[in-house]
């Protein structure tokens, strides 16, 4: 089973949560094959992460035990990815971009990145939600299994079955696998 993982998921494996210890549980399935989504570097803003300091994200993955895991490049986005970890885009992936980011976002407040700044607090709001539309992105992009998430937004009723019908196949928390 191909499994991509959230930026949370992640966290929760480095600071061995109880998700943590679930989660090395599934890294070790032989079942399961994981996958880390390098959008999830840059989510890393106040870590120091900036789109030439992709290495901090190493140490994170380094840290967490799966930097041996496998990668799945994001789309390329000016000043927020690693221009050698995404890939160049079409209309079709703009298309189930923005499709996704109106099923998690749509009724949300629009935030002017360009007036607010990366650094500040609407910022990094924006690039949080930038980075979980990637993420999910990703997983319906390289037609991986299961998306696990401890995020709810995912997975709250009004919301999940139209990111399924989007090609997500399965959206579950580490404790639901």
């Amino acid at each position: 089973m191909k499994i991509t993982l959230d930026h949370n998921c992640i966290i929760n494996l480095m600071n061995q949560t109880d998700i943590g210890v679930r989660m090395s549980a599934i890294l070790t399935n032989k079942k399961n094959e994981c996958f880390v989504v390098n959008i999830g570097a840059s989510e890393m803003l106040e870590k120091g992460v900036r789109p030439d300091h992709y290495e901090k994200f190493e140490e994170l993955l380094e840290l967490s035990g799966i930097a041996n895991l496998p990668r799945l490049n994001p789309m390329m986005i000016l000043d927020v990815t690693f221009l050698d970890r995404c890939v160049l885009v079409d209309d079709g992936m703009i298309k189930l971009s923005a499709d996704i980011d109106n099923v998690l976002f749509g009724k949300a407040q629009k935030i002017d990145i360009v007036l607010e700044g990366l650094d500040s607090s609407a910022g990094r709001k924006w690039l949080n939600r930038l980075c979980d539309v990637h993420s999910m992105w990703c997983h319906i992009y390289y037609k991986n299994d299961v998306f696990l998430t401890t995020d709810g937004n995912f997975v709250r009723e009004t919301k999940m079955s139209k990111i399924i019908a989007l090609g997500a196949g399965r959206i579950c928390h580490p404790n639901m696998l």
